[in-house]
Parts: C-alpha cells; structure tokens; sequence
C-alpha cells in the first residue's frame, strides 16, 4: 500500500498548512506539522471516523488473533466482529491489534473485525512530514482541523502567535466538527438515518459452552 499523495489531496494540505500558517505569524513548518499530527490523532480517537474491516481466519482451539491494518494507519480500538454470515461475535481488544474471542472455535472460519485507526507517525527520515491520511478527510473536515490546528497552538503561552481568546473560539469550531463527524460515522454517512447497529433479533447464532452452535465450514477433524 502506497501512502502517497494525489495532486488533489496535495492540494489541500497545502491549502491547510498555508492559511495556518497566515493565521499563526512566526510559527514554522515543523511546528505546524507536529500540532497538526497531533491535532489528526485528537480528531480519529474522538470521531471513530476512521475504519477498516480487517479479515483473518479463525482455527479451532484458539482465541487470540493479530491483525493489521491494509490500508495505512494504526489500530486503536475495536468496534467489533462479525462472520461469513455476518453475524455480530462477541470479541475484545485488550491488547491493541489483537482480537480476542471469549471461547474458542470448533472449525476453521473467515471473520472479519471493524477497527478505528489513527495516524502513524509525524516524521519522514528525521524530519516533520504531514503523517499519512485516507483521502476523504480533508475534503470533507478540513476547515474543522484547521480549526483544531490553529486553536491548539494559539491557546499556547509565550509563542509570537498565542492568542487565548481566539484559540478558544476556534477550538469551539473544531469541537463542532468532531462532533459532526462522529454522527456522520455512527450513521455511516446516510442522510437521516440513526445510529447503525446490528439488531439483537438477528443474533440467531451464537456460542454456548465454549463451542461455536453456528459454523458452516465442517471442522477439518470432523469433515467426511
């Protein structure tokens, strides 16, 4: 996976880092790029924006399962699991990439798990560099991170650009775009939906005793 910029997206960091930059007389470069790395991990953890549905394969007698993300960017939570039918299973994450199921299953099976990610590093060969995001971000948040960009280093004491007052006002912005965009994941961008969630009435299937009572592929110790 490339995590190279397109022209457009190019375009629009460029257009971001220059109006902060206009906003934040005497700031430089490096500094912008830290605060707005930071800035993109503050966003991803609070909205849940970021997601990726992950599949591995389960193995009989075993719980615990590493996965990584295909598409750039770093696990931070689990929003859950589902299998080849889609149904929900119960797993957690307590240990950052790894699922873990509550009981182990019987045959060999696709799963899959929806993760939310973050941004992986602010650095390229020791230097600052804008970290990596999906392209979908700036064109839909940016006036809001650039509110979160110039609100967090404003609200800074004894930089040529602290301004209490106004950085207040605009990390009042960037709190309003954080809370738009964690609507917008828990609808998954629909208009006028509710909050998705997998009815209960659907979870036909489930474990009981530590055995699998749904598994469509027979186990290979069993098949015939």
């Amino acid at each position: 996976m490339s995590e190279a910029y397109d022209c457009e997206h190019e375009e629009e960091l460029a257009k971001l880092f220059g109006e902060a930059a206009t906003l934040l007389s005497g700031a430089s470069s490096p500094e912008l790029v830290i605060r707005f790395y930071d800035t993109l991990k503050d966003f991803f953890s609070n909205t849940n924006c970021w997601r990726e549905w992950i599949q591995f394969t389960v193995v009989p007698n075993m719980q615990d399962y590493k996965i990584a993300p295909a598409h750039g960017g770093r696990i931070i939570r689990l929003l859950g699991a589902i299998d080849q039918n889609r149904v929900p299973q119960n797993a957690v994450m307590g240990e950052i990439g790894t699922v873990t199921f509550l009981y182990p299953y019987t045959t060999v099976q696709p799963m899959w798990a929806n993760v939310v990610k973050t941004v992986t590093r602010a650095f390229k060969d020791g230097k600052p560099f804008p970290p990596y995001i999906p392209d979908w971000v700036l064109p839909s948040y940016s006036t809001g991170l650039l509110d979160g960009l110039v609100g967090r280093m404003m609200v800074e004491p004894g930089q040529s650009y602290s301004n209490v007052a106004a950085g207040t006002y605009h990390l009042a912005r960037y709190g309003v775009t954080v809370s738009l965009a964690r609507t917008e994941a828990m609808r998954a961008n629909t208009v006028g939906a509710q909050a998705w969630a997998y009815p209960q009435s659907f979870r036909t299937f489930g474990q009981r005793g530590g055995v699998s009572t749904f598994n469509i592929n027979p186990s290979p110790q069993t098949a015939r």
